[in-house]
């Protein structure tokens, strides 16, 4: 991130900074942030424009900037809660529940921030290479915690399956972050129900060994999907 932010030599200077991230996170998490100027971004900073583009190159900076700290925030707060001391020596079922609630609070939390990247990629694609990367390895502390908790730290079977669990989770509750989704809504129990069943599913119940051989190594991933042509059925028929 060194290199979208300019340099801020004074704890004043920092401050201000600071302040400016502060207000993009903001306006970010209210959806407002395409339709807001500098002018908006350092009004809610309660700083001038000029010091605005003392600290960042323009608006693009800034938004790249602010995307990269909240990430940053999200990554750590998964990381802290999937070490914690009290779910290492809490039962399964329970550990299971509680890294698939945290996911869920998560994307709660941050719904305005998703919702405005997300259209950033509909112009620009690689907008959303960040999240991704973020979701990769926030992932990982969660895939360790239960591996541990299941006795199958060096199974990479296990690993594969929890990875696998986690990006649907993940996919499903992305979804309910972006659409107003009748099913399934972003603010119902009946969400952590679901999410919670489907990792339960992908850790503990048999699947194919078809889809298990992608994780293994022995099964080449398909690069696309091919379908069948229809024969149709002639006029004369």
């Amino acid at each position: 991130m060194a290199d979208l932010i300019r340099p801020a030599k004074q704890a004043r200077s920092r401050l201000t900074r600071d302040r400016l991230l502060a207000a993009g996170r903001k306006l970010l998490n209210q959806g407002a942030f395409e339709a807001t100027s500098i002018g908006d971004i350092a009004d809610v900073a309660d700083c001038s424009v000029g010091a605005f583009y003392q600290r960042f190159a323009d608006k693009e900076a800034f938004f790249a900037a602010v995307v990269e700290t909240v990430l940053a925030d999200i990554a750590a707060d998964a990381r802290q809660f999937a070490t914690a001391e009290l779910l290492s020596k809490a039962a399964v079922e329970l550990v299971l529940a509680e890294c698939i609630t945290f996911w869920i609070l998560t994307f709660r939390r941050h719904r305005g921030f998703i919702r405005t990247l997300m259209k950033k990629t509909l112009h620009v694609e690689e907008a959303w290479t960040p999240f991704r990367e973020m979701g990769r390895v926030a992932v990982e502390p969660f895939v360790g915690l239960l591996a541990a908790k299941c006795g199958q730290t060096h199974s990479n079977s296990f690993r594969y399956r929890a990875r696998a669990g986690f990006q649907i989770v993940i996919g499903v509750t992305l979804n309910a972050s972006l659409h107003r989704t009748v099913l399934l809504n972003l603010d119902s129990d009946e969400l952590l129900s679901w999410a919670s069943e489907i990792l339960r599913h992908c850790l503990f119940d048999e699947l194919p060994p078809a889809l298990l051989a992608y994780g293994s190594g022995t099964r080449d991933r398909p690069r696309t999907l091919r379908r069948q042509p229809v024969a149709r059925r002639s006029s004369a028929q």
